[in-house]
């Protein structure tokens, strides 16, 4: 039932496909999708034999669907866990991305510290004005449980905690939850108040990215590893995986044309170190 469920749910959200071309089906992380629709298009450009589909569904949902076969390859901004590497899959990293926390165009705030993300996300500081803001109620935004990036941002700012052997969010239940990068700006430019984090190849004009411990949020600091809001993107797919056009594309994803559209798209391309 699963299966079934997930199939056609897929049918109906990916785009049209090429007449007589099979499909590969690439899901998960929503952020991770942003830089690989591109590659996709682009590798499908000269393989008319077959169609990537990709579709963002969240880090977590692309490994169940990699897991349960109804995606060939999967996609996660974060590191998988131990359980998850069990499932025998192959990781392979293709890019760096970092996670930007950003605000409203109109909030005078320029930098914000680990410390004060901390307590703004477990409900300890509420109002802009200590931070040398505005005297005006901060509204939190984070994403949905499932998200690679909410993952990422808890890991990195410490907002969880283990009980009963299972990794449980301390991020306040107060907090708006959205479902994607796109949501978190539209929101945020549409409220003074508000306070996020996005992908950082997602900055545009709608929202204004914060220093982070005095460090801006760029692809030259996230490199230098100065930068340390940062978290890997990944591809994943079965290690007895036989389809030899989604093993080819698992390839092309790492290759040197691959990376330099990542680099174009504002992403940082991952090199595999000698």
């Amino acid at each position: 039932m699963f299966r079934v469920i997930l199939t056609a749910l897929m049918c109906l959200t990916l785009g049209t496909v090429k007449a007589n071309a099979a499909q590969i089906n690439v899901s998960g992380s929503t952020s991770v999708a942003r830089v690989m629709d591109i590659l996709a298009e682009n590798f499908n450009k000269t393989h008319d034999e077959t169609y990537i589909a990709v579709q963002g569904v969240g880090s977590t949902a692309g490994v169940a669907l990699v897991r349960n076969d109804v995606a060939e390859i999967g996609m996660s901004s974060r590191m998988l866990t131990e359980r998850e590497y069990q499932d025998n899959l192959v990781v392979k990293q293709f890019a760096y991305d970092g996670l930007a926390v950003v605000v409203n165009q109109q909030n005078a705030v320029q930098n914000i510290t680990r410390d004060q993300l901390y307590k703004i996300y477990t409900g300890k500081i509420t109002n802009w004005k200590e931070l040398g803001g505005d005297d005006r109620a901060i509204a939190v935004v984070t994403r949905e449980v499932s998200s690679g990036s909410r993952y990422a941002f808890e890991d990195q700012i410490g907002l969880s905690r283990v009980l009963n052997d299972r990794r449980v969010s301390t991020i306040s239940p107060s907090a708006l939850v959205v479902s994607t990068n796109s949501m978190m700006k539209t929101l945020i430019s549409d409220n003074q108040q508000a306070i996020g984090f996005i992908s950082m190849g997602s900055i545009d004009a709608s929202v204004k990215p914060l220093n982070f411990d005095g460090v801006v949020p760029n692809s030259i600091n996230l490199l230098n590893k100065e930068y340390d809001l940062a978290r890997p993107f990944l591809i994943f797919y079965h290690q007895d995986l036989e389809d030899k056009t989604a093993l080819k594309f698992a390839q092309y994803v790492t290759s040197k044309e691959a990376r330099s559209i990542i680099e174009n798209q504002g992403y940082t391309p991952y090199e595999e170190q000698d």
